[in-house]
């Protein structure tokens, strides 16, 4: 499994599908082929255009391939997954305008690789063979790639700086029984250079350093055998530690078979011990659900040292979030909000499933999502699907078209989303324990109908060759129809879902359903503040707000509740309160 959330206020969730394609055109540059993606930008040349996926800026023209891959999203037909984290880097480096002339971007990196390689491996090539004959165009970059044999590979690119082509890398590949994290942070340290089943670089990955000046051959360690590129290429501070890697901490601490691993790093996730790094990868307690990782993508440091529901920040509902920037200022002091794993300013977010005993096109399925990963649910999709729902599907920044974000469309999932979830901000300790709920009974549920349609196309299976041309194009067909219909109907049930939630939760009221009442068949509650909040306002306003007669407090709230007033009885109170 890889799960990824895609962070930035700009990005408006969507699912990408590039259709697979042929074309007449067989052009080769410098042993890379170029690529067809069927999504309009190829041109009579035989060339695409490509946008840079974060800043919209157009990059240039690269050589079609003469054939490409269908890929849903993060995925392909062939099992191979690709998602990234940014981690920036050292300046020298990371700025890409030291290549200016750059054609390919990370967002470019992934879509193009998807629809040219098979495994992980291929894409590690690819990817390396992309930077290196059109140039890199964005900062540092840790990929996590997996394919339908089981490998999965961490892979981390910094360009080259100023002069030169291409970026240096480093892809180490996670042992069976591990699972990794990265958090906009390199983490990637010393590798062994003798061990190619393992691990991958490029040539000049440590002869780059040296020549720039941030690292020089230790005397006791002549063949540099601990050159560490996330030392080298992306140090740690504070804030890498603090809002980086400590969301990798937590993920960690949840699912670790060390029980001791929270408290071990503790003061590194705080920014306190840069020194005392996490291992790259982990044993974690049981073999991981599809159900653990969605809770781990759905973190918000509860129950560590790091969480924020129980501060003043955190309002009288105890929301884990804060408004944007992360850092601000006060009395010419920096602050910092936490960065937890799951945020506001998510665009869209997945958890992909490789499964190796299936046939390729339905080997992968990809649980997608829009928004916040702690706040929506995700529907499942078929790597072979050669169409997706209408209230996921759109077209992004690298391929030429600004995202609609002040375009509010009830249609698209985007919008219904960001309103169950900002309806949960406001009321966080009411609404969040809601919505989570429902989102495991529709993961639950989606569990469900993906064994018997698995089932349903494994029984079309040829049982002499495997399969058939006939046979495989009526698999993907019901692959498609599943996918489809899957995120139509989660759109309108999580339309359905806001509705009742509003219901349920407008003017500060908890409201649940009561038989038993006359009125509304409802029971109405006024559950008011966390006693927290309540101290904070006490200590903030003093006597501002308290009650000078206390003995007509019980009556007037009575009549108040029931909409009429025995002004004879409160008349004395009201009049000495002025009112």
């Amino acid at each position: 499994m890889i799960a990824y959330n895609a962070d930035s206020g700009n990005l408006m969730g969507q699912l990408y599908h590039y259709p697979a394609t042929k074309s007449a055109v067989d052009v080769d540059v410098d042993g890379v082929n170029g690529n067809v993606n069927g999504n309009g930008n190829v041109n009579g040349n035989g060339m695409r255009k490509v946008w840079n996926w974060d800043t919209a800026r157009y990059l240039g023209e690269i050589p079609e391939d003469p054939l490409t891959y269908n890929v849903v999203g993060n995925t392909n037909e062939h099992g191979l997954v690709i998602a990234e984290t940014t981690f920036g880097g050292i300046e020298i480096l990371a700025d890409p305008k030291h290549q200016p002339d750059a054609r390919i971007d990370y967002g470019s990196l992934i879509y193009i690789t998807l629809q040219r390689s098979k495994t992980a491996r291929e894409a590690i090539q690819t990817m390396a063979n992309l930077m290196d004959a059109f140039g890199y165009a964005s900062e540092g970059e840790s990929f996590s790639i997996a394919d339908v044999k089981g490998e999965v590979w961490i892979m981390e690119v910094i360009g080259r700086g100023e002069g030169k082509v291409g970026a240096v890398w480093v892809a180490v590949k996670v042992p069976d029984g591990m699972m990794a994290a990265h958090s906009n942070q390199a983490r990637i340290q010393t590798f062994p250079r003798d061990d190619p089943d393992n691990c991958l670089y490029s040539h000049d990955v440590i002869d780059l350093a040296k020549e720039i000046g941030v690292y020089e051959t230790p005397n006791d360690d002549p063949q540099d055998k601990h050159f560490s590129f996330s030392d080298t290429y992306d140090p740690v501070t504070f804030m890498g530690a603090r809002a980086s890697d400590a969301r990798t901490w937590s993920i960690f601490s949840m699912l670790a078979e060390d029980t001791e691993f929270e408290k071990k790093y503790e003061k590194y996730a705080m920014g306190q011990d840069p020194t005392n790094r996490m291992p790259l990868w982990i044993k974690p307690l049981q073999k991981l659900t599809f159900q653990d990782v969605s809770s781990a993508m759905a973190n918000h440091y509860e129950g560590t040292a790091l969480r924020s529901d129980k501060d003043v920040g955190a309002g009288p509902y105890a929301t884990p979030y804060r408004a944007r920037p992360l850092t601000w200022k006060y009395d010419d002091v920096m602050y910092h909000n936490e960065r937890s794993v799951a945020t506001q300013q998510t665009g869209w977010n997945f958890i992909a499933q490789i499964r190796s005993d299936m046939p390729p096109p339905i080997s992968s399925i990809l649980w997608f999502a829009v928004d916040d990963s702690s706040t929506s649910p995700r529907f499942p999709v078929y790597g072979g699907s050669t169409a997706v729902s209408d209230a996921y599907s759109g077209k992004g920044t690298q391929d030429g078209v600004p995202s609609p974000l002040l375009e509010f469309d009830i249609g698209k999932a985007f919008w219904v989303q960001n309103m169950v979830s900002n309806l949960c901000y406001t009321r966080w300790s009411s609404a969040f324990p809601l919505v989570q709920t429902k989102i495991k009974t529709i993961h639950s549920s989606f569990e469900d109908e993906i064994a018997l349609v698995d089932q349903q196309m494994m029984a079309m299976m040829d049982k002499t060759t495997g399969t058939n041309d006939e046979n495989l194009d009526g698999i993907i067909n019901i692959a498609t129809a599943f996918g489809v219909r899957s995120g139509d109907r989660l759109h309108k049930e999580w339309f359905q879902f806001y509705g009742e939630l509003f219901a349920r939760l407008r003017d500060f009221y908890v409201i649940e359903e009561d038989p038993s009442d006359p009125i509304c068949n409802c029971k109405v509650m006024e559950v008011g503040m966390a006693s927290t909040w309540k101290a904070r306002i006490v200590e903030e306003t003093g006597s501002h707000y308290k009650c000078v007669d206390d003995d007509s407090v019980p009556d007037l709230l009575a009549a108040m509740s029931t909409h009429t007033l025995d002004t004879q009885k409160l008349r004395g109170s009201m009049s000495s309160s002025g009112e």
